[in-house]
């Protein structure tokens, strides 16, 4: 049997760590506010609604209300852990306090409640509800039980990818780093070596890799009907990744409060993409105008 230590370990084993690796968590797993919203409304672009919601009534954080900022930052964490790791899981913090009735009975009510993302396993679930053990920072573990509608499980898969896509590309994508190879090849082979030649084999080998997902690490000799393209692609995974999110941390939410509690609402800046990169192919607009809508200036 393994350990809780030896089970989180293997679950949270890193990507492979390449000059590939934080700007594609960056580009893919953060900043949706500013990819997918519009263009000076950031600070908005989460809300919960209606206004006066008993989610954002009760919504509060030790020292603060939760800001557009700080649901993103949950929203991010959450994006990145599915795209590493495969899972993620949304844990909703519950504070009680003690209500006296006039004929002195008392009953425990709901005060405030904090949410985040939280990483660890599942250790057992009961009919009370679940044993859960969080990663802590050094090794630590600790464990935390909770009813079940405490916790909202997210699964990569229910995107359509396996557990280890994401990882898998990253690792094809470490590979196609020629900055130390070439190095060596230069100095210790200067004489046969055509770095042109490694330099645009590792350029197709990278295309190859991330041709599903529309990511790009840069626009270097590509054409720019093809960057376009790979833009669309690209903020299409991420409204797939922020939908999926915003949906799940509702369904939890309501859960734990009920239906008619409010909502977390994702301001986004919709465009019709395939329909835009229809009337491109057809000349209905340029390359110019393509450009305006799909980057922001």
């Amino acid at each position: 049997m393994f350990s809780d230590q030896s089970r989180l370990k293997r679950k949270y084993r890193s990507p492979k760590n390449s000059i590939y690796s934080h700007r594609f968590f960056n580009d893919l797993a953060s900043r949706y506010s500013f990819f997918l919203g519009k263009k000076g409304e950031n600070r908005d672009f989460f809300t919960f609604e209606p206004n006066g919601c008993k989610i954002k009534n009760l919504l509060k954080g030790r020292y603060h209300y939760y800001s557009s900022y700080d649901i993103e930052q949950i929203v991010s964490r959450i994006a990145y852990s599915l795209m590493a790791y495969g899972k993620a899981y949304f844990y909703i913090h519950p504070e009680y306090s003690i209500k006296k009735a006039d004929d002195g009975t008392t009953t425990q009510v709901l005060s405030s409640f904090e949410i985040g993302e939280i990483e660890g396993i599942i250790k057992k679930r009961t009919k009370e509800g679940i044993v859960f053990c969080q990663k802590g920072f050094n090794s630590d573990v600790k464990e935390i039980k909770m009813i079940k509608n405490q916790l909202v499980i997210l699964d990569i898969k229910e995107l359509g990818f396996s557990k280890r896509y994401f990882p898998g590309v990253l690792r094809k994508l470490s590979k196609c780093d020629i900055t130390a190879k070439s190095t060596d090849m230069i100095t210790n082979h200067s004489d046969v070596y055509d770095f042109m030649y490694h330099s645009e084999r590792k350029k197709l080998a990278e295309l190859r890799a991330i041709r599903k997902i529309g990511w790009s690490f840069g626009a270097e000799k590509l054409s720019n009907s093809y960057i376009m393209y790979k833009k669309i692609q690209e903020d299409e995974l991420r409204l797939r990744f922020l939908e999926y999110i915003v949906k799940k941390i509702n369904d939890g939410l309501h859960e734990f409060l009920g239906d008619n509690s409010g909502e977390l609402v994702a301001h986004i800046n919709r465009k019709e993409y395939r329909q835009l990169w229809n009337d491109y192919k057809e000349g209905k607009i340029t390359g110019t105008e393509l450009t305006k809508i799909l980057f922001r200036e």
